[in-house]
This record gives structure tokens, C-alpha cells and sequence, in this order.
């Protein structure tokens, strides 16, 4: 019996490692920013577009948080950096937003 355990408890450990995002953040409430790529660091920033979408209670999603989206918004052409956004609140809601800056 304590083998059992010993296994079961070892097999659920090691199943949930998967489940950490690179970028993790609270479990009552998140508003981070994280890097996500970089194409030019000496590359113009005189134009900034966002693009999000909504996630409520993990049932329902909605909106376009796409690169191409916050590029249209802004009328970026030569991206310089992509960043997100990333907002959550007790899973029930939470909205990511794709900040692309450019020229």
C-alpha cells in the first residue's frame, strides 16, 4: 500500500510539471507584460498597436490578439518588437493583448 501511494503520488507530481507556462503569474489576479519577440532593437518604434482578445470563466473566448490585428490597428508595416499583456482575474475573467511596435 505505501507503494502505491509512493508511485501515485510521484505519477501526479510529475504529470503537472507540463502545466507551467513560461510566464506564470498569480492565482487571484495577473496584469504582466512579457517579451515575446525583438526583430530590430535599433528599429523605430513611432507606431504602437494593440490587439486583444477575452477569455471568460475558460468557457468563452473572443477577439483577435494576433500580429497581423495590432499591425492593422496601428498601421505598422516593419515591426520592430512584439510584446503581451496578459490580465486575469480568479479564472473567471482574463483579456491578452498583443503590443506590436514598428514603423
Amino acid at each position: 500500500m505505501k507503494k502505491l501511494i509512493l508511485l501515485a503520488t510521484f505519477t501526479a507530481a510529475t504529470s503537472l510539471t507540463g502545466c507551467q507556462a513560461p510566464y506564470s503569474g498569480g492565482m487571484v489576479y495577473n496584469n504582466f507584460n512579457a517579451p515575446i519577440d525583438v526583430r530590430d532593437n535599433a528599429g523605430d518604434c513611432s507606431k504602437r498597436g494593440e490587439a486583444s482578445m477575452v477569455n471568460v470563466l475558460n468557457i468563452l473566448s473572443f477577439g483577435d490578439a494576433g500580429v497581423a490585428a495590432a499591425k492593422e490597428q496601428a498601421g505598422v508595416t516593419k515591426v520592430t518588437n512584439v510584446d503581451m499583456n496578459f490580465q486575469s482575474l480568479l479564472g473567471i475573467f482574463g483579456k491578452t493583448t498583443t503590443v506590436v511596435c514598428g514603423e
